[in-house]
């Protein structure tokens, strides 16, 4: 379907959930996908995934970016603490995700690329039940698979490890792959990692070190990277900014990079470029 015409059918979905909000929705300007929300213009910012020899793209996150007069001034993720209640906070993380979709349409270069989004998590103790079922269809709309998916949710919040949990399976049963992001924040229970069964687990930015203060971080890390090889987990490293901190997550086995050092976030992808297969002897 043209983007014209998602953009279309999305905003009449909009008006129909939300009558009255008839400000909100998406509009094309300049070639980009942005959505207004709360008297603000949005839009979206894609950061490179490398692999760990970091000269081959094989992802991008997608970021809010808040546009217009109150960039700079205005954290994207503030914008969700302005929510009313759970419907309506449920209701933009899943728009947010869907510009996100929209945007990710536009890059052309991105055939075996993924496209990784952040999940809310208060969405997942709003919502009991059939998560991923509703985004599933806005991504069948875009012409995109769950398998090209991946959800970071993060592990804040939840003393228990049930719903968290249920929530990831019944992800995982729909086709996406899921990502436990800013592990090592709050808690590094890697008995709760094992229980909670994702697919990838990103390191937070505590457990990199800091420039000139790595030894702690190469010890710690390297224990991490052990027990996640043993859960079967892939291993996430981001906010790399030195080249210390790259030699760190090189030295402890990371599977994805992530960080300015390696790519910054941007209104475009980088392109996807298939790794050359070894010529055959004649």
């Amino acid at each position: 379907m043209p983007l014209t015409e998602l953009v279309h059918y999305f905003n009449k979905r909009q008006r129909l959930a939300r009558p009255g909000c008839d400000e909100e929705g998406f509009e094309i300007v300049g070639g980009r996908v942005r959505m207004h929300f709360a008297g603000r213009a949005l839009g979206t910012l894609f950061q490179p995934v490398m692999e760990p020899d970091g000269l081959r793209v094989i992802g991008h996150e997608a970021h809010l970016q808040v546009l217009g007069g109150d960039s700079g001034k205005v954290p994207a993720q503030a914008i969700f603490l302005e929510t009313r209640d759970d419907a309506e906070l449920v209701h933009l993380d899943r728009t947010v995700r869907t510009l996100h979709a929209l945007n990710f349409l536009l890059e052309r270069e991105q055939h075996g690329g993924f496209l990784s989004l952040n999940v809310h998590p208060q969405l997942i103790r709003a919502v009991p039940d059939h998560h991923g079922h509703v985004f599933e269809g806005v991504l069948a709309r875009c012409g995109l698979t769950p398998d090209r998916i991946v959800l970071e949710l993060a592990d804040d919040g939840f003393g228990d490890v049930s719903r968290l949990a249920v929530a990831i399976a019944e992800y995982r049963e729909r086709g996406y792959r899921v990502a436990i992001d800013n592990f090592g924040r709050h808690s590094a229970d890697l008995d709760r990692l094992e229980a909670l069964a994702p697919d990838i687990v990103k390191l937070d930015r505590c457990l990199i070190g800091h420039f000139g203060h790595l030894s702690l971080a190469k010890r710690v890390m390297s224990e991490l990277a052990v027990e996640a090889r043993r859960l079967g987990l892939q291993l996430g490293i981001q906010c790399i900014e030195n080249p210390l901190q790259l030699q760190v997550a090189r030295e402890a086995g990371a599977d994805w990079l992530q960080g300015s050092l390696v790519g910054r976030p941007a209104e475009a992808c980088l392109p996807i470029v298939k790794p050359r297969r070894p010529r055959q002897a004649a």
